[in-house]
């Protein structure tokens, strides 16, 4: 295990910290002017360990409606057509 200061864990977690609170506030639209501020935004401390991941419909609509990725897709075509280059060389 590598000896790290107790300054390069501060700056990790702060790090991760600010990430998160990005995402709180310009894709949920959450601020600090809100009537009632959201509990991140009054703990942020709280972002360190927090997963922002959400399994609504609108936000995983490829696993709701079985709908592969466009990564997967290309790799599925590059590898059809690896099959139809080893099947018409024979």
């Amino acid at each position: 295990m590598k000896n790290r200061t107790r300054a390069y864990y501060r700056h990790q977690r702060r790090r991760v910290i600010e990430k998160k609170l990005d995402i709180v506030r310009h894709l949920w639209g959450k601020d600090e002017a809100d009537p009632i501020p959201h509990p991140f935004i009054v703990n942020p401390g709280k972002l360190a360990k927090a997963k922002l991941h959400c399994s609504c419909v609108m936000c995983k609509y490829e696993k709701h409606f079985n709908i592969s990725k466009s990564t997967v897709v290309s790799k599925l075509a590059v590898m059809q057509q690896e099959v139809d280059e080893y099947l018409s060389e024979e």
